[in-house]
């Protein structure tokens, strides 16, 4: 027997809503998305995948679906058409409400080697990673958006500090959500917030005394329209600071 999407989604859109937007309830919306993008579908069950988007904040992916299948000599449908446009333009997929689960995986941090880090031409004793997708606080971040800043052009001196500081990074749950909710007064910072955190870029500094200054610019789901900074001097946290 065929599942009934469109009375599941009303189900469980009443629950996600009831519930305000409880972990459960945005899994349950999230596996009947997995399924519908994965199902012989019907128009009205595209319909609900659009509206399944929609509800989790993904308005880019919610129009594209929806203009496929909308009637538009139904004046209703044209109008919710137009109206969503308006949203995808403006919100994109960026302010989604994420399925913790894919983002609490453990990942596996690439092993470094000394060819992975190419000098910069534009800038004296910088180094990017370019060719591994290096792993900030459990993030995969894109290649090239980690950089190395040294005293000298001689990193061979300084490898195996920089990776063990670039695995110590991979995973310091415990001090950024104690620093949050010690220094910031704003949310109470948890697993899910952490689990969450988004990494755009990465700056280590190593200094002449073998210190090391690192600068981290992302984003969390308390302030999705912010920016988030994060400084570290060695293995301590020293700032979080909101941007924009």
């Amino acid at each position: 027997m065929n599942r009934d999407y469109t009375k599941d989604y009303i189900e469980l859109s009443k629950e996600f809503r009831k519930s305000d937007a409880s972990t459960e309830s945005i899994e349950k919306l999230y596996d009947l998305l997995y399924e519908l993008e994965n199902a012989n579908r019907t128009k009205q069950d595209d319909l609900v995948r659009s509206n399944t988007y929609a509800l989790l904040g993904f308005h880019k992916s919610a129009y594209e679906v929806f203009k496929t299948v909308a009637d538009l000599t139904n004046r209703k449908e044209a109008t919710k058409m137009y109206v969503m446009e308006e949203k995808a333009k403006s919100h994109k997929d960026n302010f989604i409400i994420k399925d913790i689960r894919k983002y609490r995986e453990k990942k596996e941090q690439p092993k470094l080697e000394l060819s992975d880090f190419v000098a910069s031409k534009k800038t004296k004793n910088k180094f990017k990673i370019a060719n591994k997708n290096i792993v900030i606080f459990n993030k995969l971040t894109e290649k090239e958006k980690v950089s190395v800043y040294l005293p000298n052009e001689h990193i061979e001196g300084y490898l195996d500090k920089i990776i063990d500081y670039i695995n110590w990074l991979s995973n310091c749950k415990t001090e950024l959500i104690d620093f949050y909710n010690n220094e910031c007064n704003e949310d109470t910072a948890n697993e899910n917030w952490y689990d969450t955190l988004e990494v755009y870029s990465t700056r280590i500094i190593i200094e002449d005394s073998r210190d090391i200054f690192c600068s981290i610019s992302g984003g969390d789901d308390f302030y999705q329209d912010h920016l988030l900074d994060i400084e570290i001097t060695n293995s301590t946290i020293t700032s979080m600071i909101y941007n924009g």
